[in-house]
């Protein structure tokens, strides 16, 4: 039965390799949308905004400056970008990625302010009055890897090399495993010291 299926899977093998060239000369014979770059990069400043504005909020939760006020809002302008994006989407002939990829990038970047939103709102909810050296880490490595992203995002304008794009990504990636780190110790410690039931919940 497996041998029947070899020669079918090298039959499409062999044409997707013809279509490569032919894929490769359209993306340079018909102009690509590039609207859509200056929306992503749009997109990917609200990221860093937010994530720093949450950093700033840990130093003082008691929020003199009104950082959650300020980090709705900035979660608010980003679901504007969203919006214009998907519009233009809908609209646009030939957009510079496939429209999943499209679809999969703007979701993601709304999911990090999402996240901030939550996180900034959380403090309030809970009433926190304090937060520990852990925490404040998590969120310098946050805003690290939300700059990280900037940079990812405005490289991919150079389609034509996707690397740079790539190794900013494979940053991000080490910057989450730092993250991970710290939050595992971070827990580790709080259920070995915390007496205070309410402050480890």
């Amino acid at each position: 039965m497996t041998s029947q299926f070899v020669p079918e899977r090298a039959d499409r093998t062999e044409r997707a390799d013809r279509r490569r060239p032919v894929r490769s000369l359209l993306r340079r014979l018909i102009p690509r949308d590039r609207r859509f770059f200056a929306l992503f990069q749009t997109q990917a400043g609200l990221c860093v905004e937010g994530v720093e504005a949450l950093a700033q909020l840990l130093q003082d939760v008691s929020d003199p400056g009104g950082r959650v006020r300020e980090i709705e809002a900035i979660e608010k302008r980003a679901d504007g970008v969203v919006d214009e994006s998907q519009a233009l989407l809908r609209r646009a002939l030939f957009p510079p990625f496939p429209r999943a990829a499209i679809h999969g990038l703007l979701n993601s970047l709304d999911d990090v302010l999402d996240l901030t939103e939550d996180a900034a709102q959380s403090l309030h909810l809970y009433h926190v009055t304090s937060v520990t050296a852990d925490a404040q880490r998590l969120a310098d490595l946050g805003v690290q890897a939300a700059r990280k992203l900037q940079q990812a995002v405005g490289a991919l304008c150079s389609t034509d090399d996707p690397r740079q794009a790539l190794a900013l990504c494979e940053e991000v990636d080490q910057l989450e495993a730092q993250a991970d780190h710290v939050m595992r110790a971070a827990m580790s410690r709080l259920f070995r010291e915390e007496q205070d039931a309410r402050q480890l919940v």
